[in-house]
């Protein structure tokens, strides 16, 4: 905490509201992607058919007596809150006029994102929850909490003092880093696939391509941490991110052992133990979105070109 608020003071006035509104749109975007997760173990995505209130009410009773109800509704007010965030960083950036246009455009895409992942889970409700709509949900959930992240760095006082790494040319480990970010992102829409449509295929597409991400993350990593160490933050996001990849291993492994062959079928809410263990092993993937965005971020600052601000 200490940390978080050496960080702040260092920032100037114009930004330092804005990175603290990021850092709380990062929480509960965090909070929402668990939860989603939740409903979807359960079986419980379809506990209200209609949206965007349910049944008919902001707040029905059975939202908090009943718990396939209280994971679907809930998981639609946190959904909300984060669009209520994101709206207030974009309007405040854009206002204020003293972020930069990098910062700023960055919010407004993670806005956009925000809106259109919420059009698209309340339509999937509205259709009975088409795989389409499902998968779709799912990986726009992941990309705007990366997005977030991204923001967040440029909103820290760490981007105006990441200086230029002299030792290597300007640009270098950006491809690798966007091509890490990229198969993280296929993997979360394979796992998608598998989850809202039980597809056998896809469930071991996605286990065998764990191990493809696991080598690229550790080559990543292994070389934004060898190459670009000197310049902060990079290697403590690189080990973070090796440990998080050991961890999602784990939790996929036991995932895979304890899931019901049935899919995401309600009777999952008898079997909450289960549902919690592979909704985390979700939830680690979406950090290791956001944690590898993070570090493209780093790279990409510290390889620019001299002059460029």
């Amino acid at each position: 905490m200490s940390t978080f608020y050496a960080e702040t003071d260092l920032m100037p006035t114009t930004t330092r509201g804005p990175f603290r509104l990021t850092v709380m749109m990062l929480c509960v975007t965090t909070v929402t992607i668990l939860w989603g997760a939740l409903t979807t173990s359960t079986g419980s995505g379809m506990a209200y058919a209609d949206w965007p209130l349910s049944d008919g009410q902001f707040m029905p009773e059975s939202s908090y007596t009943q718990l396939p109800h209280f994971f679907e509704h809930f998981h639609r007010l946190f959904a909300s809150s984060t669009g209520l965030i994101a709206l207030s960083i974009w309007i405040w950036l854009a206002i204020s006029g003293r972020a930069s246009r990098r910062a700023t455009r960055t919010a407004f895409f993670g806005g956009c994102l925000v809106l259109v992942q919420g059009l698209i889970g309340g339509t999937g409700v509205l259709l009975n929850l088409p795989a389409v709509t499902s998968v779709t949900h799912g990986t726009l959930a992941q990309l705007t909490l990366a997005t977030f992240g991204w923001l967040a760095y440029q909103l820290s006082s760490r981007y105006h003092e990441t200086e230029i790494n002299s030792e290597v040319a300007p640009g270098t480990g950006r491809k690798l880093m966007l091509f890490a970010l990229a198969i993280v992102v296929l993997q979360t829409v394979v796992g998608a696939v598998a989850r809202h449509t039980n597809n056998t295929k896809a469930l071991w597409s996605h286990v065998g391509n764990a191990f493809v991400v696991f080598l690229v993350m550790t080559i990543a990593t292994a070389f934004a941490a060898g190459k670009l160490g000197k310049s902060r933050g990079i290697k403590g996001l690189a080990q973070t991110i090796v440990g998080l990849l050991i961890l999602q291993i784990i939790l996929g492994f036991v995932a895979l052992v304890i899931r019901n062959e049935a899919g995401k079928s309600p009777e999952n809410v008898d079997r909450l133990g289960a549902a919690t263990t592979i909704s985390f092993h979700v939830l680690i993937g979406a950090m290791l979105t956001v944690l590898i965005a993070a570090l493209a971020a780093h790279v990409f600052r510290a390889t620019r070109r001299p002059g460029v601000e």
